[in-house]
């Protein structure tokens, strides 16, 4: 995503949106695929059942806002824009929420106090760089 220091035309924007897309995707489906261990506690479980649920969803719904996004792009429509806000925002706290109840899991397991690297912080970055982007300047005809 180094093209975020560049100049970008909306081709290359609905190719880096699109991409986006399908991570989420990608992401959503191996959350399905996971299995949890039968050895662990019922608590535990249910939580990491849970976990999986919420991360799962706001996947879905980032994915969804994304959508708005590449519509708000082609119309510049402010509805677009705004549903696309919502849905960011919502995804957000679905992905937050799934992070903040696997650190409680975490904390119940008696984890090792590793620092892990919050890779779902950069990608919240991303998300907000890539509203800057706007407005393009369009090498489409």
């Amino acid at each position: 995503m180094s093209t975020f220091n560049e100049e970008i035309n909306e081709e290359e924007l609905y190719t880096m949106i699109t991409s986006a897309k399908n991570k989420f995707i990608e992401g959503s489906e191996r959350l399905a695929g996971l299995n949890i261990p039968s050895t662990l506690p019922d608590d535990i479980k249910l939580s990491l059942n849970n976990v999986k649920k919420e991360l799962s969803i706001g996947f879905k719904i980032l994915k969804e806002s994304l959508n708005y996004f590449s519509e708000y792009i082609g119309t510049r429509d402010p509805k677009l824009h705004q549903k696309y806000i919502s849905k960011r925002n919502q995804g957000f706290l679905y992905v937050d929420g799934g992070l903040t109840s696997l650190a409680t899991v975490r904390l119940r397991l008696n984890a090792p106090k590793k620092a892990i690297p919050n890779t779902w912080q950069v990608g919240k970055g991303y998300f907000y760089r890539l509203e800057k982007v706007i407005p393009i300047k369009s090498k489409i005809k």
